[in-house]
C-alpha cells in the first residue's frame, strides 16, 4: 500500500507540533525551519506520484487497512493531485514572505501548519463527515490566525469569520445526517452510486440536501450573498493570512462543490438544473464583487472585493458545465490563487512600510516604492486578464466556453466583468502613480521589510507570466481535473 496519501496531510500536522519543541533546542529560526521543511516534504511526496495520476491512475490510501465503505479512505486522483499541488506551492509561498515578519513566532506556524494540512485534508478524503471534521480544523486555525495581532479590529473580523464558518458546517452536518439516514454509509462513492436510486424516490429530499450544501459551501468560497465575511476577515488579518484566506480557504469551498455536486449529481446535474443555478450565482457574485471593489478606498478591503468578483469567474465556469468551462474555471482557480497571494503580499510591504491603508493616502507612493509598485501594476494586469498574463488564459477559455454553448449573454457580461475590473484596479495604480508628492507618515515607524518578502512577489509575478507564456506546461494536470469532475 502507498502511504504517501497520509503522509502528505500527517507530516504538516506533525510539524506543527514540532515548531513547538524548537525552542528547546539551539536551532536558529527552528519554528520556521520546520514549516518549510514539512511543506516541502509533502509536496516532493505528491510529486513522486505525479507520473501516475497524470496518467489517469487513483493512487487509495485505507486507513488501518479497512476498505470503503466500512473504513475511512484518502485517494489522490487528477482533481485532488490539482488542489493538492496548490495547496503546498501556495503554502511554500506564504512560509516563505512570513519569514521575514514573524521570527520566533512558534504559534503563528504551528497554526498555518496546521490549516495547511486542514486543507490537504478536504482534498484527499473520500469520507464526506472527515471532510466536514478537516473543515472545522481549518476553521478553527484560521480563526486564531486572523485575530493573531489581538486588536479590536481582528478579534471581530475573525468572530464574523467564525460564526459564518459554523453556520455553514451546521448545514452542511445536517445534510450528511440526511445522506447517511438514506445510504447508511459516509464513503462519497457509495453515496454517489446510490443517488440515482434516491433521485428517483423522492427528487425532494434530494433538492433539500443540494441546497443545504450549497449554502455551506457558497459561504466558504464567498459566493453571493454568502460573501459578507470576505471583506473584513481579509482586511484585518496579518498579510500572509490574508493570501491563505483569499489563496486557499475559498479555493477549498470551490473544491468540495466541484467533488461532490458532479459525483453524487453527475447522472441528474442537468435535470436539477444545478448548473444553472451555479451560473446565474456566479453572474451575480461577479457584479456584486466588482461593483463594491470600484467603492472602496481601502487597498486590502478592495483586493477582498476582488476576490468576491474573481470567485464569480470560477463559478460561472463551473456553471458552464462543459469539460472546457471547468477547465478554464479550475485553471482560473490555480491562476486566481497565486495572484491574489501576491497582491496581498504587494498591499502588506506597502502599507507595512508607509503605515496607510487607505487609496487616497497612498498618492505618489511609486516615488518611495518604484518595485512594490511595479509588481502590483504587473499583479494586476494579470487578474483583470491582460495578455500576456496567466489570468488571460484562464478567462479566455470561461468566455469561449460561455460562447460554445451559446450563451452569448454570459460572455457580454463576463466582458463587462473585466472591464470593471480594470477599472478598479486602475483606481489604485492612477493613485500610486500620480504626480502629487507622496507625504509620509510621521506618527508610523516603518517595519524593516526583508529579502524573504521581496523575492516571494517577484517569484509570484515570474510565475503568472510564465503560465501565461506556456499555459500548455499546466493544460494536462488541468485538463485531467476538470476531466475526473466529469467522469
Amino acid at each position: 500500500m502507498n502511504h504517501a496519501p497520509i503522509l502528505i496531510i500527517t507530516i504538516p500536522l506533525f510539524g506543527a507540533f514540532l515548531t513547538h519543541l524548537t525552542k528547546y533546542t539551539k536551532i536558529k529560526r527552528g519554528a520556521e525551519l520546520v514549516a518549510f521543511i514539512c511543506l516541502l516534504l509533502s509536496l516532493l511526496l505528491l510529486l513522486s506520484m505525479g507520473s501516475s495520476i497524470l496518467s489517469g491512475e487513483k493512487i487509495t490510501y485505507n486507513l488501518g487497512g479497512w476498505r470503503a465503505p466500512l473504513g475511512i479512505s484518502l485517494q489522490v486522483d487528477g482533481l485532488s493531485f490539482f488542489f493538492a499541488a496548490l495547496t503546498l506551492g501556495i503554502g511554500l509561498a506564504i512560509t516563505t514572505y512570513s519569514l521575514g515578519i514573524y521570527i520566533f513566532a512558534r504559534r503563528y506556524y504551528s497554526l498555518l501548519l496546521i490549516a495547511l494540512s486542514g486543507i490537504l485534508g478536504i482534498v484527499l478524503t473520500r469520507d464526506i463527515f472527515n471532510l466536514y471534521v478537516f473543515f472545522e480544523i481549518v476553521a478553527v486555525a484560521s480563526y486564531v490566525l486572523i485575530s493573531y495581532k489581538h486588536k479590536p479590529r481582528t478579534i471581530k473580523a475573525s468572530f464574523k469569520y467564525l460564526i459564518m464558518a459554523e453556520s455553514s458546517w451546521v448545514l452542511f452536518l445536517l445534510a450528511i445526517a440526511i445522506l447517511y439516514g438514506l445510504t447508511g454509509t459516509l464513503n462519497m462513492d457509495s453515496i454517489a452510486h446510490q443517488m440515482p436510486t434516491i433521485y428517483q424516490a423522492d427528487p425532494k429530499i434530494v433538492i433539500v440536501i443540494f441546497s443545504l450544501m450549497l449554502v455551506a459551501f457558497g459561504i466558504k468560497c464567498g459566493m453571493f450573498p454568502m460573501h459578507t465575511w470576505i471583506p473584513e476577515a481579509h482586511s484585518q488579518a496579518p498579510t500572509p493570512v490574508s493570501g491563505l484566506l483569499s489563496g486557499l480557504i475559498l479555493k477549498a469551498g470551490l473544491y468540495a462543490m466541484l467533488r461532490i455536486f458532479f459525483l453524487f449529481w453527475g447522472a441528474t446535474l442537468f435535470m436539477l438544473s444545478i448548473e444553472t443555478v451555479l451560473l446565474y450565482l456566479g453572474l451575480a457574485t461577479l457584479l456584486l464583487g466588482a461593483g463594491m471593489a470600484l467603492a472602496q478606498n481601502e487597498v486590502k478591503k478592495l483586493l477582498a472585493y476582488s476576490s468576491i468578483n474573481q470567485i464569480g469567474f470560477i463559478l460561472v465556469g463551473i456553471g458552464i458545465g462543459t469539460e472546457l468551462g471547468l477547465t478554464g474555471a479550475l485553471f482560473h482557480i490555480l491562476n486566481h490563487s497565486i495572484i491574489k497571494t501576491g497582491l496581498f503580499f504587494c498591499a502588506g510591504i506597502i502599507v507595512s512600510q508607509t503605515g496607510f491603508w487607505k487609496i487616497s493616502q497612498l498618492r505618489g507612493v511609486s516615488k518611495a516604492m518604484l518595485s512594490m509598485t511595479i509588481a502590483f501594476i504587473l499583479l494586476s494586469l494579470a487578474v483583470i486578464g491582460i495578455p500576456p498574463f496567466n489570468g488571460f488564459v484562464s478567462k479566455l477559455l470561461i468566455i469561449t466556453a460561455t460562447i460554445q454553448t451559446q450563451k452569448y449573454w454570459v460572455a457580454v457580461i463576463l466582458f463587462f466583468g473585466i472591464l470593471l475590473s480594470a477599472a478598479y484596479y486602475f483606481k489604485v495604480i492612477q493613485s500610486f502613480f500620480a504626480k502629487d508628492e507622496f507625504v509620509t507618515n510621521r506618527d508610523f515607524t516603518p517595519r524593516p521589510v526583508g529579502r524573504f518578502e521581496h523575492v516571494t512577489v517577484y517569484v509570484l509575478v515570474l510565475a503568472c507570466l510564465v503560465i501565461g507564456l506556456f499555459p500548455d506546461l499546466l493544460r494536462n494536470m488541468v485538463t485531467l481535473a476538470a476531466k475526473v469532475v466529469l467522469q
